[in-house]
C-alpha cells in the first residue's frame, strides 16, 4: 500500500496544546490490473509523538473523490477519532 501525504495541519486544542494532523491518501493496486482503490489515513501528533491514528483502506476507486474528501476533512480539522463516522456519511451519499 502506498501512502501519499496530502495535508499537514497545526491545530490548538481546547486546553491550548498544539497538535499536528497529517492527512494521507492511501493507494492500493488491484491484483492483476492497473486499477487502484483509495483510502484515507489521519494521524495526530503531540510533540512529535503519535497519539492517534485511524485509516480506511478501501473507500473508493475514484482518486479525485477521495482527495476531495481529504481536502474537506483537512479544512474541518477532522481528527482520527472522527474519521470513521464521517467516511460512513461519505459512502452513504
Amino acid at each position: 500500500m502506498e501512502r501519499i501525504l496530502t495535508f499537514c495541519k497545526k491545530i490548538i486544542d481546547e486546553t491550548g496544546q498544539e497538535h499536528l494532523l497529517y492527512y494521507w491518501l492511501l493507494k492500493k493496486k488491484t491484483k492483476g490490473t492497473e486499477d487502484a482503490i483509495y483510502g484515507i489515513e489521519i494521524t495526530k501528533y503531540k510533540q512529535e509523538q503519535l497519539i492517534e491514528k485511524e485509516q480506511i483502506e478501501s473507500l473508493s476507486t475514484s482518486e479525485s473523490r477521495v482527495v476531495e474528501l481529504i481536502q474537506k476533512m483537512a479544512r474541518g480539522n477532522v481528527t482520527p477519532m472522527t474519521l470513521l463516522p464521517l467516511a460512513d456519511d461519505f459512502l452513504s451519499a
